[in-house]
């Protein structure tokens, strides 16, 4: 008859060897929402813990992110504006507080549009809504995409796609070209498939509606393009093309669909002051590519 010390040991044992036999999982990213409704004012952000890179890692991305989105709502409003807000508001340095800071800035955006309002300026349709779509979540990459879309007057509203990919070890916000080998000539093959699905466009525009469409212009990739990776390995670029005065920018946004951009383009790496000099309607071509077809140069 086996002694109670006898079981705790064999228990022990067949304890250590299930360890053995199945290796601990990574523990997931968790990802949650935090959404504030003040007026016309309709701001949803995402926040993020449970990184492999821990605690710190989990501000440094939830900063990036908060960040952007509060920049997106003091680009409507006076220099004035944004100081008296920053007056009362430090700036934020652990998660609770940049939350707090996101809604109280919704609240001041609405009161500010509201004050106009009450001034005699006609804003009875203005709006600012802020939406997002998590790309992938995985505890060493989080890729998302930062929709933003503001009616301030004018000939129409502004769309701003913004996506973000965090590197989850140490925090930090990858270029397009991290996700190669140092020397792959990556760029050389995404504008060969990307001027495949070019063409393929143009060819279907005309035969759908009997549109003379010119050829389109070939792109330049730099490795420096706004772009997600989702969690089917698939990579999406965002490219803006039509915009008078203006080279295509890149933002990364859904796959395998075009918009148009009215009055308004978004916000590349060159900042809010190239999206300012941007008042024509340019279309907002995405750009769907899997990665299978770069598994000798791929990184990630």
């Amino acid at each position: 008859m086996l002694t109670v010390k006898r079981v705790t040991a064999l228990l022990s044992m067949v304890t250590v060897l299930a360890f053995m036999a199945f290796p601990a999982m990574a523990a997931e990213l968790s990802v949650k929402e935090n959404r504030t409704r003040s007026g016309i004012v309709n701001v949803a952000v995402p926040y993020i813990s449970g990184s492999v890179g821990g605690k710190q890692v989990d501000n440094l991305v939830n900063k990036a992110v908060l960040s952007y989105v509060n920049s997106q709502m003091k680009q409507i409003m006076s220099r004035q504006e944004i100081e008296a807000f920053e007056s009362t508001h430090a700036d934020p340095r652990e998660l609770g507080e940049m939350l707090r800071y996101n809604s109280d800035l919704v609240k001041y955006t609405d009161k500010k549009i509201v004050d106009k309002n009450t001034a005699g300026r006609v804003t009875a349709s203005w709006y600012v809504r802020n939406e997002y779509e998590v790309k992938a979540a995985k505890d060493t990459f989080y890729s998302v995409i930062l929709k933003t879309k503001t009616y301030t007057g004018g000939a129409g509203d502004v769309i701003v796609w913004k996506a973000m990919n965090f590197d989850l070890k140490d925090g930090h916000l990858m270029e397009l070209k991290e996700l190669f080998d140092a020397n792959a000539d990556y760029a050389a093959r995404l504008q060969t498939l990307i001027g495949y699905q070019q063409k393929g466009r143009a060819r279907l525009i005309r035969h759908i509606k009997g549109k003379n469409v010119s050829e389109p212009t070939p792109v330049t990739i730099t490795g420096q393009e706004n772009f997600y990776v989702d969690d089917h390995y698939n990579l999406g670029i965002i490219l803006y093309s039509g915009v008078s005065g203006a080279k295509q920018l890149p933002v990364a946004g859904a796959a395998g669909k075009a918009a148009e951009v009215s009055n308004g383009t978004p916000v590349g790496e060159s900042g809010p002051a190239a999206e300012k000099q941007q008042s024509a309607t340019g279309q907002m071509e995405i750009y769907d590519i899997s990665l299978n077809d770069f598994a000798d140069l791929i990184r990630l």
